[in-house]
């Protein structure tokens, strides 16, 4: 019996690394705002971000004072994105912008590219929205 197992969600780079390994290539998409990934990692990244962003556009209602909002999402961001300039970039332009959209999901887009050259494994372009 399955009991509740998404398989396709599953990446097989042990239970602490696939967290490891989904912050550095969630920072690696905020950085480059694009990343170019297998379909499986792509289904998986776009998941996790979304996650991340609406978990980060809920300190707006949750807290009244825009203060406070800001200082949660601040360390928030810290915990979870690599590096100081990106967190920045988080904070400054992604989290203004969707908040003044009121975007609730959608954060990326995806396209097909074709296939790698070396082993031909088909190839996913993840954006920011």
């Amino acid at each position: 019996m399955r009991h509740q197992q998404n398989k396709l969600l599953e990446l097989n780079t042990g239970a602490k690394s696939k967290w490891v390994f989904m912050r550095m290539q969630l920072s690696s998409l905020i950085r480059a705002w694009k990343i170019t990934t297998t379909p499986k990692r792509a289904k998986v990244l776009k998941a996790y971000t979304d996650e991340f962003f609406s978990r980060l556009l809920s300190f707006d209602a949750k807290y009244k004072d825009e203060k406070e909002a800001k200082r949660e999402a601040i360390k928030y961001v810290k915990s979870v994105i690599y590096g100081e300039e990106e967190g920045k970039k988080v904070i400054e332009t992604l989290w203004a912008k969707y908040r003044d959209e009121k975007r609730v999901s959608g954060f990326t887009t995806s396209y097909r590219l074709g296939f790698r050259v070396g082993d031909a494994a088909p190839k996913i372009m993840l954006k920011l929205a």
